[in-house]
């Protein structure tokens, strides 16, 4: 049986940091999309690499709005994985200085 991957750690441009790769009014958009939807986040190492891997900041802080996160921590099928991915990208609020 196949089970839900969430990374062990946050990435270093997680989503819900001050580092993300995106301004700040998309990541609220992005968020209230999964909640709305009882959806997750795949984090942006992982689907920049073709995987599925939920983002773990958004497991620990909005996973109970997510159905499939739910019936999985229920079924005991969450499988916490390593990234390897530790590069660090520039981050949104860095990037539009630079403009």
């Amino acid at each position: 049986m196949s089970k839900f991957q969430v990374y062990e750690n946050p990435c270093q441009n997680c989503l819900l940091s001050k580092d993300r790769i995106v301004p700040a009014k998309r990541a609220k958009e992005i968020i209230e999309g999964c909640k709305q939807g009882q959806s997750h986040f795949i984090c942006h190492k992982s689907s920049m690499n073709d995987g599925q891997v939920c983002c773990r900041t958004f497991f620990d802080k909005f996973g109970h709005f997510s159905q499939m996160i739910r019936i999985c921590e229920g079924n005991g099928a969450i499988e916490f994985v390593t990234q390897t991915d530790s590069e660090k990208l520039t981050p949104y609020r860095l990037k539009k200085i630079e403009r």
